[in-house]
């Protein structure tokens, strides 16, 4: 049975470990026509995509993670469609896990509530599972970035998925090009990527269908029974790849970023049309950046895309500023 969940922030080895498949919900490619009944048109075109995939496919419950304001409207519009839905209450302000791990402890009550069953066993046998295919994901990014494989594998079983970036990584050939850097939030169209590689580059980047999906780093303790696994949990995903819907010490998201930017030509924004956070985040970062000499570049998506036309032109153009 799937439960469809919408941020890398969210626990997916304790949905797996219970018995469930962890699906993430992308936009659909198709026009938006059931969720125009419950969620403005001006409003984030991946959340409206999303919201129309939920309505229109089977799901044995949601799951939310606390991140935008206009995602986590889709709480109460699931709920009020009698849906089964569950919000985790991450913590904007990133260094609370005592606090996570209690809601951890509900989270788990929920999906045993929900037909599931957990155990400390399973949960260790999980995170092993999504360790393993972490680790092999940033293994294939590092010889030439997959995005057809990286938003696949959010949406199968973890042991076909872990086979799927195996044979990937076998006929994986790294990219002799210019690298950029493309930052932004959800982008589950595998064909705008290839628009960066055919006109010559080689993708970094820091979004949320690629690196914010597989970086963490990873407690350095074992965990001995159900709590210290949750524990293990908490503190995995609270260092994770950066996102600007929270809050980090010391600025540390920017610092992040800029560090990604360093062997990089260009950056470029690849961001949705609205999405809040991450436009809040631009003004500052395109200073910053080119303080330190890299071209920028934003560009603005709407799902679904109707042509790739006008992206091209603009990646065609910086490509040739570059040189």
């Amino acid at each position: 049975m799937r439960i469809g969940y919408f941020c890398t922030f969210t626990p997916k080895e304790l949905i797996h470990s219970a018995g469930f498949l962890p699906f993430r919900i992308f936009a659909t490619r198709k026009p938006i026509s059931l969720a125009s009944a419950y969620i403005q048109s001006y409003a984030c075109s991946q959340v409206r995509g999303a919201l129309e995939v939920a309505l229109s496919d089977e799901f044995h419950g949601f799951v939310f993670t606390r991140s935008c304001d206009t995602l986590m409207r889709l709480t109460d519009i699931l709920e009020f469609l009698g849906k089964r839905v569950y919000n985790i209450e991450f913590p904007t302000k990133i260094g609370n896990v005592d606090y996570y791990v209690y809601e951890l402890r509900d989270f788990c009550k929920t999906l045993e509530s929900w037909g599931g069953e957990i155990s400390f066993e399973r949960v260790i046998e999980s995170l092993a599972l999504y360790r393993e295919l972490e680790e092999k994901l940033k293994k294939l990014f590092e010889v030439r970035a997959d995005y057809e494989i990286a938003i696949k594998v959010q949406q199968i079983d973890v042991s076909g998925a872990i086979k799927l970036v195996e044979k990937k990584i076998e006929e994986a050939k790294k990219e002799e090009k210019p690298k950029i850097l493309v930052t932004g939030s959800v982008c589950p169209y595998p064909e705008i990527y290839e628009i960066f590689t055919k006109a010559g580059f080689a993708i970094k980047d820091d979004l949320c269908t690629g690196r914010r999906f597989f970086e963490f780093n990873y407690p350095n303790f074992e965990p001995h029974d159900l709590d210290s696994a949750l524990r293990f949990l908490a503190e995995k995903y609270f260092s994770k790849a950066p996102c600007p819907t929270k809050h980090y010490p010391n600025d540390y998201r920017f610092d992040y970023l800029l560090r990604l930017a360093e062997d990089c030509e260009a950056v470029v924004f690849l961001l949705v049309k609205f999405c809040e956070p991450h436009f809040f985040d631009f003004p500052q970062l395109r200073e910053k950046l080119e303080e330190m000499g890299k071209k920028v570049a934003l560009i603005e998506l709407e799902f679904p895309v109707a042509s790739t036309e006008q992206i091209r032109t603009r990646v065609e153009a910086l490509k040739e500023v570059i040189g």
